[in-house]
């Protein structure tokens, strides 16, 4: 009970700060470099107050020059701090448009670059990924996807949803598959235990030159190397305390 006190107190006022960081960044028409300071700070601080430690592999994998889609398992909202502190990259996510209805941190979202979709409705959930990819490649940003389309408390990787492939093809842009391991141990039932993290980054899946036809190999494809990257890391054993 302690560590969730504590995770909360820092969690609210940091999460405000960094919402308003932002925001106003988004106002002034910051780059996309300020926002990219925001999330990793961001993330290491919510990482710090949960009392996660991180082990990272596969940071050769990650693009500085040209947009990339890391597509990830997801075990809980710590997958996300994660990404954010520990992958190189100008990351924005794809989000479930109920995210677009909390007060400041919708509008930080909004102001860095995320993007909000509603899962009920398929032709507007269709037309927001189109605009991702669209601002993605114009804005040379990197997209972050979960193609399980929700959490898996039990840290066993789900089948993946076809539509997040869709995009993937239709950018051209290389799929990065990303094995987040342990989130499902920091979060369980609205409590919070310290605990280690694998971020595991395989190599890139080339979409260039591929059409819609391609979507079910591609997905085979980068499941069967998440799976893979998954079991490289649970046989490491956490560092001791």
């Amino acid at each position: 009970m302690v560590r969730t006190a504590w995770f909360w107190i820092v969690t609210v006022p940091a999460t405000a700060f960094f919402s308003t960081v932002s925001i106003v960044g988004g106002l002034v028409r910051a780059p996309a470099s300020v926002h990219d300071w925001v999330h990793r700070n961001w993330g290491r601080t919510e990482l710090w107050a949960a009392g996660v430690r991180t082990t990272v592999t596969g940071i050769e994998h990650v693009s500085h020059a040209a947009p990339q889609i890391f597509m990830s398992n997801h075990q809980s909202i710590f997958d996300i701090f994660a990404i954010l502190a520990c992958v190189p990259a100008s990351v924005r996510f794809v989000a479930k448009k109920e995210l677009g209805r909390i007060p400041i941190f919708a509008q930080a979202m909004r102001a860095a670059g995320h993007v909000f979709i509603d899962r009920q409705d398929r032709r507007s959930a269709t037309e927001s990924m189109r605009l991702a990819g669209l601002r993605m490649k114009r804005d040379r940003l990197s997209l972050g996807l979960f193609p399980e389309g929700t959490r898996s408390p039990t840290g066993r990787l789900r089948a993946f949803k076809k539509g997040t492939f869709g995009l993937a093809i239709e950018s051209q842009v290389p799929i990065v598959p990303l094995a987040l391991e342990g989130g499902y141990r920091v979060s369980t039932r609205g409590r919070i235990r310290a605990s280690q993290m694998f971020v595991r980054l395989g190599e890139p899946i080339p979409t260039e030159g591929l059409t819609a036809d391609d979507r079910d190999s591609v997905l085979a494809s980068v499941h069967a190397e998440i799976a893979s990257l998954l079991e490289g890391a649970r046989r490491v054993p956490a560092p001791s305390e």
